[in-house]
């Protein structure tokens, strides 16, 4: 079992799982590889055949390649390890290839335990942000237009952002660098129907029907119409019914940067399906100009101090998921050129202590294909 660039993957405690599905299902191969050769047996089967000399000797056989790419899985294990260093909290990060769709790093922590990246099933905060933010842009809401950040509102339960105060002057790219939670319930109840952040993620992220990686997966979800005003609203902020993994939002993030969704896939060539279509170049410049400004101090992004540094084409969106009666999950999902990154830390509480360090440490590694 091989990487892209035909390097070994045995070293890697979190594909331990997937190289072995891979390797008990690999063909036996030709019986003429096996190679021949003249011995002496004992007529009763007692005794050991001892070789006299060969006739053809063995081919070795051919490797299977993934689409992981060792450099990137072992940094993406290193910061998992370290977050879960940290007070015993799991923690998964799926790296992707948004010009392909192929998954280059697949790491948990620990190691042998759920399989947090590919399996989870939580709720993501705020990086469904990245899924409001486009049906918002979609149906005319301009990144410049004002957009109220009241300190509270009321939603079936009394929603608060991580900041004090109401900040009625904000635009909508400024209440998507701090992640206000108000603006978004406000604006999005205002704005979209039922069902449209539904259809959003599907069409758009193909986020809903079932993906084949290569390896088995949870899918992400997100309710449909029907849901009451209340449940609906906390939507919008990822909360309440919808549930992700950070194999479903690397995609998200891999979508946007491409332009194109493209379903993650562990080995080259396996079938991928299709979005229903893509967003329109002024809906998608927008949306990369807002997930940019989350890396930006000037607007006091929230993934300003952990993109610091990092050039090329970026964007990013944290995430605080609350969870009745545990520590909240910390999120983050953000790509840098043709790579994107998404990582959970489950009870690792703001998105931007515990998920955006680690996702930044394999972002600086880059995609060097």
């Amino acid at each position: 079992m091989v990487d892209r660039n035909n390097k070994s993957l045995a070293s890697f405690p979190s594909l331990s799982q997937i190289l072995l599905k891979y390797q008990q299902g690999a063909p036996s191969g030709d019986p003429a590889d096996a190679g021949s050769a003249v011995v002496i047996t004992d007529s009763s089967g007692k005794k050991a055949a001892q070789p006299l000399f060969t006739v053809t000797d063995p081919k070795p056989g051919k490797p299977l390649k993934l689409t992981i790419d060792a450099t990137l899985q072992a940094a993406a294990e290193q910061a998992v390890k370290e977050q879960y260093a940290k007070g015993n909290k799991p923690a998964g990060a799926v790296a992707i290839e948004p010009s392909t769709g192929n998954i280059l790093a697949v790491a948990n922590a620990p190691a042998g335990g759920f399989n947090t990246a590919f399996q989870g099933r939580n709720a993501p905060g705020s990086t469904m942000k990245v899924i409001t933010a486009t049906a918002l842009l979609e149906a005319g809401i301009d990144p410049n237009a004002t957009m109220p950040c009241p300190a509270t509102i009321a939603a079936g339960q009394t929603i608060k952002n991580d900041f004090d105060g109401d900040h009625l002057d904000f635009t909508f790219a400024h209440d998507f660098a701090i992640s206000c939670n108000t603006a978004f319930i406000k604006q999005a109840t205002a704005t979209l129907k039922s069902g449209t952040l539904a259809a959003t993620a599907q069409d758009v992220f193909g986020i809903g029907p079932a993906w084949k990686t290569g390896f088995p997966s949870a899918d992400g979800s997100v309710p449909p119409a029907g849901q009451s005003p209340a449940e609906t609203a906390v939507e919008y902020i990822g909360q309440g019914n919808v549930v992700m993994n950070p194999l479903a939002m690397a995609s998200v993030a891999a979508t946007v940067q491409n332009g194109t969704f493209k379903q993650p896939i562990l080995v080259a060539g396996l079938p991928q399906i299709a979005a229903a279509r893509q967003l329109s170049p002024d809906v998608l410049a927008k949306l990369r100009t807002l997930m940019n400004g989350t890396t930006q101090a000037s607007l006091d992004g929230t993934a300003a101090k952990a993109m610091a540094g990092l050039s090329g084409q970026i964007g990013a969106k944290t995430g605080t998921a609350q969870v009745t009666g545990k520590p909240d999950n910390s999120w983050f999902t953000a790509f840098r050129d043709n790579l994107a990154v998404s990582v959970e830390v489950v009870g690792g509480g703001f998105g931007a202590d515990a998920a955006a360090p680690a996702a930044a440490e394999v972002l600086k590694v880059g995609n060097a294909g």
